[in-house]
């Protein structure tokens, strides 16, 4: 699978996993689902880049589309506090995307958002105010439990 949204209710938290060669298509699917599921939008969120994935297929101004749509989600959507979103990236082939996608935006007028980037799970629960053994599910995943997923059917070749 590419995408992968699970929710730890005890947490409060969304952790959305990132894997393989993600697509433009599965990333719509995602935007789509929380469209129609904007409860999912109110949670803190931490985004994890797998080992090995990639957004190569996607152009820039495609995410800029993409970021468009989530900014009209949002401004629906009222919050007492401002959403923490954290992104760790555990793909070199991944990490222009993930800093392209975070980058100068102003995340927090448009997606009632602070998004930054971390390099370990450890720094990441502390911005998001977790204890230490809440920090340690964001790395295992324990207590999360899946509520979307989505992966592009595997290309075909033509037939001869």
């Amino acid at each position: 699978m590419s995408i992968v949204l699970r929710h730890n209710e005890q947490l409060e938290l969304n952790r959305v996993e990132y894997s393989n060669s993600v697509t433009l298509a599965e990333l719509t699917k995602l935007v789509e689902f929380q469209a129609a599921n904007p409860t999912w939008l109110t949670f803190d969120a931490l985004a994890i880049v797998t080992p090995g994935a990639d957004f190569a297929t996607i152009d820039k101004s495609a995410l800029d589309k993409l970021y468009a749509s989530y900014a009209e989600l949002f401004s629906s959507l009222h919050f007492l506090i401002l959403r923490r979103s954290a992104w760790i990236c555990l793909s070199p082939a991944a990490e222009e995307h993930v800093r392209y996608w975070i980058g100068d935006r102003d995340t927090r007028e448009t997606v009632s958002s602070d998004l930054r980037r971390f390099d370990t799970f450890p720094e990441a629960g502390d911005w998001l105010v977790l204890n230490q053994s809440a920090a340690a599910a964001l790395e295992n995943g324990t207590g999360f439990r899946e509520i979307f997923s989505f992966h592009s059917p595997p290309a075909r070749g033509f037939a001869r």
